[in-house]
């Protein structure tokens, strides 16, 4: 008897880059069709972790061959993926998408709509309206209902997931019953049922809920999504009380999540200062044991990041290593901004968190005692009358010479004597002028208007 020989399973996986929440959930995907699955799973996420970091060939080049290699590419439908599967994103946004999505429709139309290769899926219910119409004949899989990721297993795999009886032959059949016209008994097989108002009015409450990541408190629905949750009563027919007790039981679950989640980055900070006091830095075996329990308390990379870059600017500035606090704080502007070149554009200061800046600005300004931070920056900005360039001579970043402005790289070393506010200042001359600078100012007074006396 021979041994049926079970090929591989390919599986590419083609979704948007909608945030790090959302690229951390599609990289758990693929890591448990790999490793828990067997399926041999690809995404870009694992070219871009290894040299040479990017293909060879090009992006657009891999994901042709890609889609090509895969028995089954796995589309992950959000609001941001069907617009840029579709074709209506603005120009120059979401490149990889747009081409992919090119890509599959062609080869839907070549095939007429006949064929099992390109799979829809979701993480959320909620999601399923973002599902592209050439698709919604197609079974569509939610990946966190455990009953739709075990009929994705079976799918992957090629496997049945129910054996079918033979018909039995030769039996005769029964005599018939008196016959009833209506029968006052419910039929024995339960009928697949709609979600209930209630369940589908908790599901839209959750998806607006879900959308501030975990480590930032949410108490309250905001005003827009109250109005969105009034229309949806309306439609689905929920009454206020039995909305509000919906509302109610969600924003508790999700303070409690919350409350988990600082508990842990509390956690993971203090090791992280622990080892910063104890050792000066962070070897490549403790930041692989700080990953190995980044994940198992469950938080996303760029938390992690940040509460490292904090850390290494509290360390910093306690030693009193003014230039090297001040590139941290640069490359810790840049994360909490999620601006990803090396500098900031115009517009990129107003991306910056206020609690971020205020929470800078405190570090700067106690271990300082008041010498440097943004609160003393903006008292300089005060006692100049808001004159841009008279504020720069009043740092020290430059000097007048017959009313010309002349730049000077003297800030990025140490000197003994440094005016009040001369730092932090780096984040201002990398790739910056004159309105990067008047935008970095409006955004620190803005946010640091309650803290300067």
């Amino acid at each position: 008897m021979t041994e049926q020989i079970q090929t591989e399973t390919k599986v590419f996986i083609s979704y948007s880059w909608d945030s790090e929440d959302h690229k951390n959930n599609v990289l758990g995907l693929a890591n448990t069709l790999r490793s828990e699955w067997g399926i041999n799973a690809e995404i870009d996420s694992y070219v871009r972790a290894k040299p040479p970091y990017t293909p060879v060939q090009g992006w657009d080049v891999w994901m042709s061959e890609r889609i090509k290699w895969a028995k089954f590419v796995l589309m992950i439908f959000t609001e941001t993926y069907q617009r840029r599967f579709e074709g209506n994103e603005e120009t120059g946004i979401g490149l990889g998408v747009s081409w992919e999505g090119t890509i599959i429709r062609n080869d839907i139309y070549k095939a007429q709509l006949r064929d099992t290769k390109f799979i829809p899926v979701v993480f959320s219910r909620s999601d399923l309206g973002y599902v592209s119409s050439e698709l919604n004949s197609r079974d569509t899989y939610i990946l966190t209902d455990e009953k739709s990721f075990r009929e994705l297993w079976y799918r992957l795999k090629k496997q049945n997931s129910l054996i079918q009886p033979e018909i039995k032959k030769d039996v005769s059949p029964p005599l018939p019953s008196e016959p009833v016209l209506f029968s006052p008994h419910k039929p024995p097989v339960k009928s697949l049922e709609q979600p209930t108002p209630e369940i589908e009015y908790r599901e839209k409450v959750e998806g607006y809920v879900n959308k501030v990541p975990l480590s930032e408190p949410y108490n309250e629905i905001s005003n827009i999504n109250k109005i969105n949750l009034a229309k949806i009563r309306q439609r689905i027919g929920l009454d206020t009380e039995k909305a509000k007790a919906i509302e109610n039981a969600v924003l508790q679950l999700r303070s409690q999540r919350h409350e988990e989640y600082k508990q842990n980055l509390q956690e993971y900070e203090n090791l992280l200062k622990d080892n910063l006091e104890t050792e000066g830095f962070l070897s490549d075996d403790i930041l692989s044991e700080l990953k190995e329990l980044q994940n198992n308390l469950g938080f996303s990379d760029k938390d992690a990041e940040e509460l490292l870059l904090y850390a290494q600017l509290e360390y910093l500035l306690k030693k009193g290593e003014w230039i090297e606090a001040d590139e941290t704080t640069k490359n810790l502007l840049l994360k909490v901004a999620n601006v990803q070149q090396n500098y900031f554009n115009l517009t990129d200061f107003q991306r910056i968190p206020c609690k971020d800046i205020r929470k800078i600005d405190k570090l700067w300004t106690d271990y300082s005692k008041g010498h440097f931070g943004y609160s003393a920056q903006i008292d300089i900005w005060q006692q100049v009358n808001r004159e841009l360039l008279d504020f720069f001579v009043a740092l020290d970043w430059g000097y007048k010479e017959d009313r010309l402005f002349v730049y000077t790289d003297n800030f990025k070393y140490n000197q003994p004597h440094r005016p009040k506010g001369h730092l932090p200042a780096l984040v201002l001359w990398d790739g910056g002028n004159h309105e990067t600078r008047q935008a970095y100012i409006n955004r620190i007074q803005q946010c640091c208007k309650d803290v300067v006396l």
